[in-house]
């Protein structure tokens, strides 16, 4: 799904200007954009949409050169509750009847 936003770091000067990036995935904890910028892990994000007057704030989690060189690929988590995106995530995908296996272990169903 790709959404059109302003990214900005959280703390830069007023006369900064924010980089215009779209999604490439979103998820209900937060969403992995294509930028300009290189955006350290653990940098904090004011994210923008385009098109609303929403706003909310990511924290860097992961970055890496991204398919063009001028380009960085930066995912992200919400520091703020979800419901950013304005869609319907299901809750759970995992049918009832199917065991979780714990970390570092597999299923044998």
């Amino acid at each position: 799904m790709r959404v059109p936003l302003l990214v900005s770091p959280v703390g830069a000067p007023p006369t900064s200007e924010w980089e215009p990036v779209e999604t490439l995935v979103v998820s209900l904890h937060g969403g992995l954009i294509r930028c300009r910028q290189r955006f350290p892990v653990g940098t904090t994000l004011d994210i923008r949409m385009r098109s609303k007057q929403r706003s909310t704030r990511g924290r860097v989690v992961w970055t890496a050169l991204g398919t063009s060189q001028a380009a960085f690929e930066v995912g992200f988590e919400f520091v703020d509750p979800p419901g950013f995106w304005e869609i319907n995530v299901p809750a759970n995908r995992q049918p009832d009847d199917v065991p979780i296996s714990p970390p570092g272990k597999l299923s044998t169903v």
